[in-house]
């Protein structure tokens, strides 16, 4: 037993050893695993190992969206909480109407307010008249089905229900309204 786990243990180190050391030759070119380049004569061998292009490619990234976007984003944050700080409340002086972004404490969250983002009341304004516009859509929609019933109802006006009479057609539609004008009665049109 102590035989077969020693020529094991041999055999898989010696096995894993081999491997590892000999280099192999993929169309003439001799890489190896364990060995380096090495400024000697003779065969020069390159290590097989994976490429490392895609971490290369994070860090060039990384550093690039860093140097452009965070330490000039993180230098303006800093210069307005350091040396321009927060608003004071004062009171209004007579005949003075704030405009919307002077309400916000943050300077930065009033150049946002001021800039970037649209007026409150000019907000509610267009959410008013989009809804005054779905409103209009809702009385048309009610008109034109009432119309569409009056107009199915008499059946005197041209719509997706009607079928002109032509002369081709007059004998064949005449001969169906007879039967069944005989199987209903006179008063099918009820």
């Amino acid at each position: 037993m102590v035989s077969w786990s020693a020529l094991g243990r041999s055999f898989g180190a010696n096995l894993f050893k081999n491997n590892v050391k000999t280099p192999f030759v993929i169309q003439n070119v001799k890489f190896s695993v364990g060995n380096s380049l090495s400024a000697g004569h003779g065969h020069k061998t390159m290590a097989l190992q994976p490429s490392r292009f895609q971490w290369h490619k994070f860090k060039d990234m990384f550093h690039y969206y860093l140097m452009v976007g965070l330490i000039p984003v993180g230098a303006i944050i800093f210069y307005t909480n350091v040396f321009i700080g927060p608003a004071q409340l004062t009171p209004i002086p007579e005949g003075y109407e704030p405009k919307h972004w002077e309400y916000h404490r943050h300077p930065i969250t009033r150049f946002i307010a001021r800039y970037i983002h649209n007026n409150p009341q000019q907000e509610y304004e267009k959410f008013m008249h989009y809804i005054d516009e779905e409103a209009q859509k809702v009385k048309l929609r009610a008109l034109e089905k009432e119309v569409h019933a009056k107009m199915a109802e008499r059946q005197d006006y041209q719509a997706y229900y009607y079928r002109p009479m032509v002369n081709k057609y007059h004998r064949i539609d005449k001969r169906t309204t007879d039967e069944m004008v005989e199987r209903v009665g006179d008063d099918f049109k009820e």
